[in-house]
C-alpha cells in the first residue's frame, strides 16, 4: 500500500508546444498554471510543505553544476539525488548483479551470491546482504570528496561525479550492468581491496582479481601498468578512463571476453516499444550506445548486461552460458547493445460485463445503499479510493438500468475531481520547481515529503476520470479537465522522456519491469515496494484513459507497463515458477520486495491478510493479471488460511475476489456464509457481488486468446468460453479474437457473448458449500437457498451425492464417511418444468492410524509423543518438517523434546495440529485433560472428536516454564463405542506470537465422567456447563446435558439458523448437578440449530447438526 516514512519511444513533437503554450496558461503572479479548465498551483498550499529530509528540513536536489536534466526521484539510485537520511553520497545502490555506495574515496563496488534469512516480527526476510565496504573501491588518489552528486542519468544508468579540488571521477553504473565505467583526472587511479586480493591475471593493464570468493576484472587502458602494495594504481598510461567489472567465474577465457567489451564505455540506455494491436503484442527493445575507448586489436564496441528472469524469459536474442545470481533470481548474460522482449498483452477492461446470474434486484439494492453516502474532500490516498469506489458502482448502475444511481456517481466524481483539479480549494496539485514534482494536498504517506508512492495516489483518481470519460467525453477533453489528468499521469510516470517540467517514468524502473514507492530508496537495502498492485492499477487506469481519449502514445505507455510489471510481479512477488525464491523460503509469496530482499512483511503490519493482500488491492477489472495462474492463486489463498488458522479475518472481500479467480464456487461460498463482513475500504457489497458471480458464470481468464483491441478478456469455463471486449470509439467495431471468434462491439459499449447454451427462463441455481475437503468423517453443508427464477416461478431441489444420498431440501446437511472423490449435484426445477443443474467437487481426505498399530482404549493415558502415524497432513501438521528435538521418532516432523524427564511434543507453532486414533469400548461420557506447559500463556487449543469441536477454544494459561505441566480440563464428551479420533488444534489471538513456541503438550488423560440421569447427579460440579450434543450430527434425535454448581431457573432453548426459536426443552428451576434432556427433531428440516442455556447469570450457546 505504502511506503512508509524511514513505445514506441515518444519523440517530443513540435505540436506539443503548441498544446503547452495553449493549454497551459500561467497567471500574472505566476502561482497558478491553468491547464485546459483546470489548474495547478506553484506554490504550497498553507501549511504544506515539500520534500525534506528525515529531520524534517526542506532539502534540494543533489546535482552536479552541470546536471539539466529534470529530477528523477524512486529509482534504484535515488539516494544518491535524494539524501533523505543525510548522506552525503549515496545510500546502497542496488543494481544487480553489482551492489555499490559512493563513499568520499570513491565507489565501493559489492556482489553477493549467497542469501541469509532475517526473520523478525513482523515477518521473514531472504537478504543477500551487502558486505561492510564491499569487496572493492574504486577512485582516485587522495580523494576525499565532501560529497557525491548526480551528474546524469538515463533510462537505467547513472553518473555519479566526485569533486575534490584538482582531482574528480565520474563512474557509470546501470542495472544489468556487470561493468562500471570511471572517468578519472587530477591523479592515479586507485583500487583499494577489502583484504587481500588474489590477482590471478596481471598483463597488459588487465587484472583478472579474487577477492571474497568474488571475481573482478579490471581493465586500464592498453600499455598501462598496475603498483601493487596495500592499494593497487596507475596512472592510465596517460589516458583517463578505467572499467570494472564484476566476472561470472575466474576464468582467463571469460576474462577475455570482457576484455574486448571492457573499452566500450555505455554513454546512454534508452527504452523502445512497440504495441502491435492487430496480434495484442509488446515488443520492448533496451538500447545501449557506446563509445569504443581503446581500439586496441580485438576490441568490440559492444557492451555486456545481465538480463533478469522477466526478461530472459522473453528475450528474442541468444544469450551466453554466463549467469549471477541475485535477489530476483538467475540473471543470465548477453552480449551486445540492443536486446528485445515480446509478450502477450492480455487486454483490460472497464468493468466486468453483465454476465453473472445474480438475483438484479439484490443487485440493484446494494448499488442503491451507496448512492445515499456523499463523497467528501480528504487526502489524495484516501480521497482517490473512494472515488474509485463510486467509479466501479457507475458501471454496475449503468447495466442494470439504475440511471439515476449512475448518474448520482457520475456527478459526485466530477465534482471532487473538479476540485482536485483547481488550485486554491480544499483540494489542489502543487507543482515543485526544485524537484520537478506535482503532488496533491492533503497529501499522505510520504507523497508530499519522499515523493513517495505518486502512481499509487494519482492511479484512483486516474481510473475515476477514465470513467467519467466513457460517459462524458467532453468532460475529459484536453481543453477542459483531461489536461489535468494527463499531469497526473505525466508526473507518476511520464511518456515523454523530453517533457519540459516533469521526468521521464518517475516511478517505473524500466530495466528491474516494476516499479519503487519510495521516493529517495535511502535504505540500507535500497529501494522498495509492496502494493504492486496498485501499481498495476496505474497502468491499467493509463491504458483506458489513453483509450477512452485516443491518445495513443499514453495508452501504449500503459499497455507497455502493464505488460511487463505483470511479468516482474509473478516473477518476484508471487514466484509461480518457484524458482526466484531461496529453495528454502517458507512462503508463497512476500509483500516487499527490496532492492536486496524479499519480505514477507508489510510497512503497516505482519498479518496475513496485509502480507498477502496488499499485493491484490484493489480488485478491479484491471486486476485479471492475477488470474493468469489459478493454480498459484490456490496456493497463495491457502497459505493465508494456514498463516491465520482459518479464513482470512479482515479485507475478507479482497480475498474473495481473489479466490474466485481460481475457485469462484468456493469463493461465493464464503461469501454467503457471512453475509454481516466489513466491507475493505475502498470496496462495496454490490462490486463484490457483482465479480463473484461474474466468475462464477465465465470462469477462469483464458491466456491462450488475444483479441485485435486493447479493451478485451476472454473467460473459460470447462469447453465453454466467454468474449468480453470494449469498444472506446465513436462508430461500431468488430472486434477478432486469435480464436476466430468475432463481435460486433457499439461505440462506448461493453459487449460480452458466451458460447454456453442458456435458456433465458431457465432458473438460476447457486449451489454453495461451506467447505469441499477434508478428514473423514466430513460434515459439509450446502446450500441452494441463493438459487432464483428469473420470472419469479416455486422451485424445486434435488440433490445427488454421488452415492452417499440424495435429498429435496433447499438446503441440507451431508456426513461423508468413505475416503475419495464426490461429485455433488444440485438440479433446480421450476414449475414450467425448466431445469437447471449445478455440481462441486468434495474430497474426503484419509486419516492416520493409531501409533503401533492398536488404538488405546479410554478410560486411559495418552501420550502426547503417540500421535498417529501417517505423516504431514495426515496425522498432524508441523510447519517445520524436521523433527527439532530428534529424542523420538525422528523421521517425521513433530517437535519432540526429552527435557524434565518425559518425552513431550515442544516448540508447538499456531496452526499446527496433531491427532490420535482411540477406542471406546462402553457408552459414556467422557472427561479429556490434556496437559500442557507454558511461559507466556499467549496460546490456546481447540479439541475436535472425530470432526467435532467439542471443547471450544481453551486458553493456556501460564504455568511457570515449558515443563511444568498442567491439566486443561474440556467438559464432559457423550461418545458410542467403537473407533474415533481426537485432534488438538493450536492457534494463538495475539498476532506477535504466531511464530512464537507457544506451549509444550505432555498427555491426555481421558477419564469416564461420573454417571448422570435425566434428573440429578449424583456428583454435584463446581461449574455451569452446557456440553455438546450427542451425537451431533444426529436424525432426529439427540441428547443435550448441562450442569449446574447450584440450585436455578433453566431456560434450555431451540434456535434455527434465522434465530427464530423452533423449542423450548427446560422452563423450570432445576437442582444442582448435571442433568440431560431428548430433543426430538422430526418436525424440523435438516439445517443448523443453535441450543442455548439461560441458568441465573450463566448463559452459553453451542450449535449442533441436523441431517434428514
Amino acid at each position: 500500500m505504502h511506503t512508509a516514512y524511514p513505445v514506441n519511444r515518444v519523440t517530443f513533437l513540435s505540436t506539443f508546444f503548441l498544446f503547452f503554450f495553449v493549454i497551459f496558461q500561467p497567471d500574472s503572479n505566476a502561482q497558478q498554471v491553468s491547464v485546459g479548465a483546470g489548474s495547478y498551483s506553484t506554490t504550497l498550499p498553507s501549511g504544506a510543505v515539500g520534500p525534506q529530509n528525515s529531520s524534517g528540513q526542506s532539502i534540494l536536489p543533489k546535482v552536479s553544476d552541470s546536471f539539466t536534466q529534470r529530477v528523477q526521484t524512486n529509482d534504484w539510485w535515488s539516494s544518491l539525488i535524494f539524501p533523505f537520511f543525510g548522506n552525503p553520497h549515496s545510500g546502497k545502490l542496488i543494481a544487480h548483479p553489482l551492489s555499490m555506495q559512493a563513499v568520499a574515496e570513491g565507489l565501493q563496488l559489492n556482489y553477493t551470491s549467497q542469501h541469509v534469512f532475517a526473520t523478525a516480527a513482523p515477518g521473514t526476510d531472504y537478504l543477500y546482504p551487502y558486505y561492510p565496504d564491499g569487496q572493492l573501491t574504486v577512485g582516485v588518489a587522495a580523494l576525499n570528496a565532501s560529497e557525491t552528486t548526480t551528474h546524469a542519468y538515463d533510462d537505467w544508468t547513472v553518473t555519479a561525479e566526485w569533486v575534490d579540488g584538482d582531482k574528480s571521477m565520474l563512474a557509470t553504473l546501470g542495472h544489468g550492468l556487470p561493468f562500471v565505467y570511471f572517468e578519472i583526472s587530477g591523479g592515479d587511479a586507485v583500487i583499494n581491496f577489502n583484504g587481500n586480493p588474489t590477482v590471478w591475471y596481471n598483463e597488459g593493464g588487465v587484472l583478472g582479481v579474487t577477492i571474497q570468493g568474488r571475481h573482478y576484472g579490471i581493465f586500464a587502458p592498453t600499455g598501462s601498468s598496475w603498483n601493487s602494495g596495500n592499494t593497487y594504481t596507475t596512472d592510465l598510461n596517460g589516458k583517463d578512463y578505467l572499467s570494472v567489472a564484476l566476472l561470472p567465474d575466474n576464468s582467463e577465457s571469460t576474462l577475455n571476453e570482457f576484455k574486448v567489451r571492457a573499452y566500450a564505455f555505455v554513454t546512454s540506455t534508452q527504452v523502445d516499444w512497440q504495441y502491435n494491436e492487430t496480434t495484442s503484442t509488446l515488443t520492448s527493445t533496451y538500447n545501449y550506445e557506446t563509445v569504443l575507448k581503446d581500439s586496441a586489436s580485438g576490441n568490440v564496441n559492444e557492451t555486456v548486461s545481465a538480463l533478469y528472469r522477466h526478461q530472459w524469459l522473453n528475450v528474442n536474442e541468444a544469450l551466453t552460458n554466463h549467469t549471477y545470481i541475485s535477489p530476483r533470481g538467475e540473471m543470465k548474460v548477453f552480449y551486445g547493445n540492443s536486446f528485445s522482449t515480446t509478450l502477450k498483452f492480455q487486454g483490460v477492461l472497464p468493468t466486468l460485463p453483465n454476465e453473472g446470474d445474480y438475483n438484479p434486484e439484490v443487485l440493484k439494492g446494494l448499488v442503491a445503499d451507496v448512492a445515499t453516502e456523499s463523497l467528501n474532500a480528504g487526502p489524495s490516498y484516501e480521497n482517490g479510493k473512494a472515488m474509485a469506489r463510486f467509479a466501479n458502482l457507475i458501471h454496475i448502475a449503468d447495466q442494470l438500468g439504475q440511471t439515476t444511481e449512475r448518474d448520482f456517481f457520475l456527478n459526485a466524481l466530477k465534482t471532487r475531481l473538479e476540485d482536485w483539479f483547481t488550485a486554491g480549494g480544499t483540494q489542489e496539485y502543487s507543482y515543485n520547481d526544485d524537484w520537478d514534482v506535482l503532488t496533491g494536498y492533503p497529501s499522505g504517506y510520504g507523497a508530499d515529503t519522499q515523493i513517495n508512492d505518486h502512481h499509487f495516489h494519482s492511479s484512483y483518481a486516474i481510473v475515476s476520470a477514465t470513467t467519467i470519460a466513457q460517459y462524458d467525453p467532453e468532460w475529459a477533453a484536453q481543453s477542459e479537465w483531461g489536461g489535468m489528468v494527463n499531469m497526473l499521469i505525466r508526473d507518476a510516470n511520464n511518456w515523454n522522456r523530453n517533457d519540459p517540467l516533469l521526468p521521464f517514468l518517475r516511478s517505473y524502473d524500466i530495466y528491474a519491469g516494476h516499479s519503487w514507492a519510495a521516493g529517495h530508496g535511502d535504505f540500507a537495502e535500497g529501494n522498495n515496494q509492496e502494493s504492486s498492485s496498485e501499481s498495476m492499477n496505474f497502468a491499467s487506469a493509463v491504458v483506458l484513459w489513453g483509450e477512452a481519449t485516443g491518445q495513443t502514445e499514453i495508452r501504449d505507455m500503459g499497455i507497455f507497463l502493464y505488460a511487463t510489471e505483470t511479468s516482474a510481479v509473478e516473477q518476484y512477488w508471487f514466484d509461480v515458477d518457484e524458482e526466484v525464491f531461496p529453495e528454502d523460503y517458507p512462503h508463497e509469496a512476500i509483500g516487499m520486495v527490496w532492492g536486496s530482499k524479499g519480505v514477507h512483511a508489510t510497512w503497516f503490519g505482519g498479518d496475513p491478510e496485509f502480507v498477502h493482500g496488499i499485493n491484490l488491492l484493489p480488485i478491479t477489472s484491471g486486476s485479471l493479471y492475477l488470474g493468469r495462474h489459478p493454480e498459484y492463486v490456490a496456493k497463495n489463498y491457502n497459505e493465508v488460511v494456514e498463516e491465520r488458522s482459518g479464513q482470512p479475518e479482515v479485507w475478507k472481500d479482497i480475498f474473495w475476489q481473489y479466490l474466485a479467480l481460481s475457485d469462484p464456487n468456493q469463493a461465493l461460498s464464503y461469501y454467503f456464509a457471512d453475509p454481516d463482513y466489513a466491507p475493505f475500504d475502498g470496496e462495496s457489497r454490490a462490486h463484490t457481488m457483482h465479480w463473484l458471480y461474474n466468475l462464477k458464470k465465465m470462469g477462469q481468464v483464458d491466456t491462450a486468446v488475444v483479441a485485435d483491441i486493447p479493451t478485451y478478456a476472454v473467460f473459460k469455463n470447462g469447453s465453454d468460453k466467454t468474449y468480453v471486449a470494449y469498444n472506446a470509439g465513436s462508430s461500431e467495431r468488430v472486434v477478432t479474437f486469435s480464436d476466430g471468434y468475432s463481435l460486433t462491439v457499439p461505440p462506448r459499449e461493453i459487449l460480452s457473448q458466451s458460447t454456453s447454451q442458456t435458456n433465458e427462463d431457465a432458473p438460476v441455481v447457486i449451489l454453495t458449500a461451506d467447505r469441499t475437503s477434508g478428514k473423514s468423517p466430513l460434515t459439509i453443508q450446502f446450500k441452494g437457498s441463493n438459487s432464483f427464477d428469473r420470472n419469479g416461478l416455486d422451485l424445486s431441489f434435488k440433490w445427488d451425492f454421488d452415492g452417499v444420498g440424495n435429498s429435496s431440501a433447499t438446503d441440507t446437511t451431508i456426513v461423508f464417511t468413505e475416503v475419495g472423490a464426490y461429485t455433488v449435484t444440485l438440479t433446480v426445477t421450476n414449475t414450467d418444468g425448466l431445469a437447471t443443474k449445478d455440481s462441486v467437487q468434495v474430497e474426503v481426505l484419509p486419516n492416520g492410524t493409531a501409533y503401533g498399530g492398536t488404538p488405546p482404549v479410554v478410560p486411559a493415558t495418552i501420550q502426547a509423543e503417540n500421535y498417529d502415524e501417517g505423516g504431514e497432513g495426515i496425522a498432524y501438521h508441523d510447519l517445520d518438517a524436521n523433527n527439532a528435538g530428534l529424542v523420538y521418532r525422528p523421521d517425521e516432523g513433530v517437535d519432540l523434546s526429552a527435557d524434565g524427564g518425559s518425552t513431550h511434543i515442544y516448540f508447538i507453532i499456531a496452526s499446527e495440529w496433531v491427532e490420535y486414533t482411540f477406542g471406546v469400548d462402553e457408552a459414556g461420557d467422557y472427561l479429556f485433560k490434556p496437559y500442557m506447559a507454558t511461559v507466556p500463556g499467549f496460546g490456546n487449543f481447540t479439541l475436535l472428536i472425530d470432526n467435532v469441536d467439542v471443547s471450544g477454544k481453551v486458553r493456556v494459561n501460564g504455568t511457570g516454564s515449558f515443563i511444568n505441566f498442567q491439566p486443561f480440563e474440556v467438559d464432559p464428551v457423550s461418545l458410542e463405542p467403537g473407533t474415533h479420533i481426537m485432534r488438538f488444534e493450536f492457534d494463538t489471538d495475539f498476532d506477535s506470537e504466531k511464530k512464537n513456541w507457544l506451549f509444550s503438550f505432555d498427555r491426555v488423560v481421558v477419564e469416564k465422567a461420573a454417571g448422570t440421569s435425566n434428573e440429578l447427579s449424583t456428583s454435584l460440579p463446581s461449574d455451569f456447563a452446557l456440553q455438546q450434543n450427542y451425537p451431533n450430527p444426529f436424525n432426529p434425535t439427540t441428547v443435550i446435558s448441562y450442569q449446574l454448581a447450584k440450585n436455578s431457573l433453566v431456560e434450555l432453548k431451540v434456535y434455527d439458523s434465522m434465530g427464530r426459536k423452533v423449542a423450548v426443552l427446560v422452563s423450570e428451576r432445576k437442582a444442582a448437578g448435571t442433568h440431560s434432556v431428548n430433543f426430538d427433531a422430526s418436525n424440523l428440516s435438516s439445517g443448523v440449530y443453535f441450543y442455548t442455556i439461560d441458568a441465573g447469570a450463566f448463559r452459553q450457546t453451542r450449535k449442533m447438526l441436523l441431517i434428514k
